[in-house]
């Protein structure tokens, strides 16, 4: 079946030297493209982010039917952008150059702005399978597929790429690094651990850094950038002055823009993110049971960032209908003191 007519994707902008540059992180099962819409909205669409990255498409043997890309990455019918104008990128997960190269061919076709290639996913199921993070022990077919994708994917589409800091230690990340600018990748995406901790000890910048200084081609940090100290911390050992952030934007929607300068929200923000949030989710059809859940874990994963949430997770996990735990965020919000700051009073919790 031939792929669907789109509109020509519209340039984005790339990190470079003395730019802001902020990314949402793609997180599995939690940054679809409702969670995207949500977050660049954030603000009247002024949210800060840069770019959007879709949740993996995995690609085995065979290329990507057009239907799976645009399940994935529904912006492709409007642009390849989000509502607030945020381009999103459509990121590959594969281990074969001829179905990736022509999986990214679809997706730029349909209109992706760009094309991601995960070599970063630790997830077991993923690496059994010649996915993610297992390419980063073999350089040499890394390069192949970054290849094949970068000569089938029009040439002012960026291929980026998302790495980790090496499989089990980090002796090999110019290697490697090395390897993904040979094959043509237009930047990095470096997240500071190896595949085998997961995302158990403190991200380590030293290795993006050692990177950054081989490369050519910009480096995007990324890992436990949940606050601005980490962020000039970051800077300070690696160099880079681009960023990726996942978690972190969580439990703090509002960090893109105080990366940039604007003063932090508060609690009442927050609630009134997830309040949009279930709005959101009912809109698309979700039901009411998927939806408390979603909230549920949003609010698990946040608070593990910011602490001063605690106490509002405690009150709605055990929550079994939709409209109570609603009803708990709705008087949460109406608290007094409820929109005061809470961002940058805590240290980051591990993870991405």
């Amino acid at each position: 079946m031939p792929l669907a007519k789109s509109a020509a994707a519209l340039p984005l902008d790339m990190p470079r030297s003395g730019a802001p540059f902020l990314s949402l992180a793609p997180m599995d099962g939690v940054t679809d493209a409702i969670t995207r819409a949500l977050l660049t909205d954030y603000a009247g669409g002024d949210s800060g982010i840069s770019l959007c990255t879709s949740e993996f498409v995995r690609v085995t043997r065979e290329p990507v039917p057009e239907k799976v890309l645009l399940r994935h990455c529904p912006e492709l019918r409007q642009g390849g952008r989000t509502s607030a104008g945020v381009p999103v990128t459509v990121q590959l997960l594969g281990g074969d150059p001829a179905p990736m190269a022509e999986s990214a061919r679809r997706a730029a076709a349909l209109g992706a702005p760009g094309i991601d290639l995960n070599f970063g996913c630790p997830a077991k199921t993923v690496n059994r399978h010649d996915g993610g993070a297992t390419l980063l022990k073999f350089p040499g077919r890394l390069r192949a597929i970054v290849q094949a994708v970068r000569d089938l994917v029009p040439a002012e589409r960026p291929v980026s790429v998302k790495l980790r800091t090496g499989w089990a230690s980090s002796e090999r990340m110019e290697e490697i690094a090395l390897a993904a600018e040979a094959g043509g990748a237009s930047w990095l995406t470096i997240h500071g651990r190896t595949r085998m901790d997961m995302y158990g000890p403190p991200a380590d910048f030293g290795p993006i850094g050692r990177a950054r200084a081989v490369v050519a081609i910009p480096v995007v940090a990324n890992g436990d950038l949940s606050t601005p100290r980490q962020v000039d911390r970051c800077r300070a050992i690696s160099g880079c002055e681009a960023y990726m952030i996942g978690r972190p934007a969580m439990a703090r929607p509002w960090l893109f823009r105080q990366l940039r300068g604007h003063p932090p929200d508060g609690r009442a923000a927050y609630i009134a993110l997830l309040l949009d949030f279930a709005d959101r989710l009912i809109a698309a059809g979700t039901t009411d049971h998927r939806t408390l859940g979603r909230l549920k874990n949003w609010l698990s994963l946040s608070c593990r960032i910011e602490p001063a949430f605690r106490s509002l997770f405690d009150a709605v996990k055990r929550e079994q209908h939709l409209p109570a735990l609603l009803k708990v965020l709705v008087a949460a919000a109406r608290d007094k003191g409820g929109n005061d700051p809470v961002s940058g009073r805590f240290e980051p919790v591990h993870g991405p």
